[in-house]
């Protein structure tokens, strides 16, 4: 136990006030000591009386996360005070306010992460439970330290124990503390995971909510903040864990911060990735098929795809042929768009893309998405569903876009009726949604969100919305490329979404929180219409030319040059 100080109200002068709770204010004081050639800066917490068991739970504990109790005031019949260390930062809750919905930086994320995570690990390791954890509760200190504080509802764990001695703050409760159940050290870390999504969203947990409302949708129906789409998958299983229902199955902060500390790296490799990407240098690797003369090599190259099984390059043009070429440029087959159709139908292939296994799937006008072995056999077709249960093959249809999920979900965009389509990669229906833009173009991030975006230049804006077609991120570009639009292609890569601009020839690259990057340093030799990554994000491919045969135009394929 640490030795407190017994502190005379006439040594403090008091400063401005820090903060206010319920039951306490906060305020900014001057310890004279005569110890001391200078006063000390503390701070001050007014109370009603002094909590005694706040007293010794603070007095026991030694910790660079915890703010410090150095002593008491208790001179009936004035108030008394905690005297504690001063943290000058601020509460993290105001510091989250100020950032009026902007994500913090990855790194001071992570930082404050795992800072917030090590007093409750040491707590449990004491025996003690907080009882209060949330943002309010933590403290800036000096370089931006953070340090929690509060431990008026702590109390030391005891098997036996309920929790009528006092609850937290709804909104950060367990479910079983708000029905009075034992003390458990999972209590903390349920409220941890919602300080994990305070973190990362900036936001506060269920704002404007009745607090009857909380507690009927986190009791009734365990409800917990929405986690946003862009929330790193480690983390985001991780505020999911913590906020399971059985709090045996809640992990143990070791886990926690050890999970938390390689989503870190995670984060910092992706970051030198998309570093890499945003500036290169990239370098023109080759053109393949480029027709500079109008005759025909290629007209008006629209869809691409690069299979991840062989490399090889496929692309659809005007002239109704998907062609599909190795990686170095050597033509090897054709894919036959004619099969599985009447003589007299005409097709024009718009979207194509590969699954894992290097299997083909192609949009086109005939209505249905046609699928095609590796080797470029025809192997059959299926329709898209649209959310009243009607199949593609009606007059009212245009299936224009066809993006590839996880487990090889296929997603399809139809542009007249606005919606899209989600299948299994052998055709079964999965479901169907409507979307507020026209999905001319569409892709799937690597956490499962739809991108689209829809050709137009008066929209001028990326739709991200979740696999049920729930609208989450409307991005649009900031006023000094509004000018580039429209967008004739998009795709990702490291969840960096990169749009293509069709008349300034310009690749724009923007966070999946809507954020923009910059553009990527490549010089397109005419109009481009599609552009794709290989899998390891070390190749850019981009078709381009005119669908009037205006030359050049064929596949610009662009090597990023990796610098030490």
């Amino acid at each position: 136990m640490m030795s407190l100080s017994k502190i005379k109200r006439s040594d403090l002068r008091f400063g401005e006030e820090l903060g206010r709770g319920g039951f306490s204010t906060v305020y900014k004081a001057k310890w004279k000591r005569y110890t001391f050639k200078s006063p000390q800066h503390v701070a001050a917490k007014k109370l009603c009386r002094v909590e005694v068991n706040e007293v010794e739970i603070m007095s026991k504990l030694d910790h660079e996360n915890i703010v410090k109790l150095i002593g008491v005031v208790d001179e009936p019949p004035d108030f008394s005070y905690l005297i504690l260390e001063l943290c000058s930062g601020g509460s993290l809750r105001a510091y989250l306010d100020k950032q009026n919905g902007k994500r913090l930086p990855d790194d001071l994320f992570y930082r404050w992460s795992k800072e917030a995570g090590r007093p409750i690990d040491y707590l449990q390791k004491m025996g003690i439970l907080h009882k209060d954890i949330k943002a309010d509760n933590y403290v800036i200190a000096a370089e931006n330290t953070l340090k929690l504080t509060d431990f008026g509802l702590a109390r030391e764990l005891n098997a036996t124990q309920r929790n009528a001695t006092g609850r937290g703050t709804y909104g950060f409760m367990a479910p079983e503390l708000m029905k009075d159940l034992e003390l458990s050290p999972s209590y903390d870390i349920f409220s941890y995971g919602v300080v994990i999504w305070e973190l990362w969203t900036t936001e506060v947990p269920f704002k404007g909510v009745d607090v009857h409302c909380i507690i009927w949708r986190v009791c009734r129906y365990n409800e917990h903040p929405p986690i946003p789409a862009d929330c790193p998958p480690a983390i985001a299983a991780l505020m999911r864990q913590c906020w399971e229902v059985n709090r045996a199955r809640r992990p143990q902060m070791d886990h926690i911060l050890k999970v938390i500390t390689n989503a870190e790296a995670d984060a910092i490799r992706k970051s030198t990735k998309q570093r890499q990407l945003l500036h290169g240098p990239w370098v023109l690797e080759q053109k393949i098929v480029e027709d500079t003369d109008g005759s025909g090599k290629l007209i008006g190259p629209c869809g691409i795809a690069v299979n991840p099984k062989s490399g090889d390059i496929a692309v659809a043009d005007n002239a109704g042929r998907v062609m599909v070429y190795s990686a170095d440029g050597c033509r090897k087959f054709d894919l036959d768009t004619k099969r599985g159709l009447k003589p007299e139908t005409s097709t024009l292939p718009s979207y194509i893309t590969a699954s894992l296994d290097g299997v083909y799937f192609l949009t086109d006008e005939t209505q249905y998405v046609k699928f095609y072995s590796k080797n470029g056999f025809y192997r059959g077709k299926w329709a898209a569903i649209s959310p009243q249960g009607k199949a593609s093959d009606t007059e009212n249809t245009n299936l224009c876009s066809l993006g590839i999920g996880g487990k090889d979900q296929l997603f399809v965009g139809e542009i007249k009726q606005q919606y899209v389509s989600k299948h299994t990669k052998d055709g079964c229906h999965v479901g169907s949604f409507q979307v507020a833009i026209t999905p001319y173009c569409l892709a799937v991030s690597s956490q499962g969100t739809i991108i689209l975006s829809d050709w137009s230049s008066k929209t001028q804006a990326v739709h991200i919305v979740d696999n049920s077609g729930n609208l989450l991120q409307v991005i649009k570009p900031p006023s000094e490329i509004k000018t580039l639009m429209p967008l004739c292609s998009l795709t990702w890569f490291d969840d960096i979404i990169c749009t293509c601009t069709y008349y300034n020839k310009r690749i724009c690259c923007f966070s999946l929180s809507g954020e923009y990057l910059g553009t990527i340093p490549v010089k397109i030799p005419n109009d481009p219409n599609s552009l794709m990554f290989t899998a390891d994000g070390r190749r850019l491919m981009v078709s381009y030319g005119d669908a009037e045969q205006y030359p050049p135009s064929g596949i610009a394929v662009y090597k990023l040059r990796l610098t030490q």
